[in-house]
């Protein structure tokens, strides 16, 4: 699944982003290792299901769709968790993935948990 990020940069124009929903970028992700969802029941579940797969090896996108996976909200949406606490500190800016699509400038550049996908 990609996922295509566009935003205005000063007088460049139009600049396209791709944030890839992959096993690479998931495991990448400091979303599972963030305070704002780390209490979360729904998270803690959703990773044992995740290392289920992992372990029965089934590295399929059905398998590890964005509904099972608690992590890669700047590629994927808003969490499918409601038990989260929004009003930690997220980890967004220490994520290798913020970083190298510089998530920064985009809307939103933080809490993608909560505010949903970079656009």
């Amino acid at each position: 699944m990609k996922v295509i990020l566009n935003f205005v940069k000063g007088n460049l124009g139009m600049k396209t982003m791709q944030i890839d929903f992959s096993m690479e970028n998931i495991k990448k992700c400091l979303c599972m290792k963030c305070a704002v969802q780390i209490e979360s029941k729904c998270v803690k579940d959703k990773e044992k299901i995740m290392l289920l797969i992992k372990n029965q090896d089934l590295d399929s996108p059905m398998m590890m769709g964005p509904d099972r996976v608690p992590g890669l909200y700047c590629s994927t949406d808003k969490a499918v968790c409601k038990d989260i606490d929004t009003k930690k500190v997220c980890k967004c800016i220490e994520c290798p993935i913020w970083n190298e699509k510089s998530l920064e400038e985009g809307t939103p550049s933080r809490y993608f948990c909560k505010n949903g996908k970079a656009k």
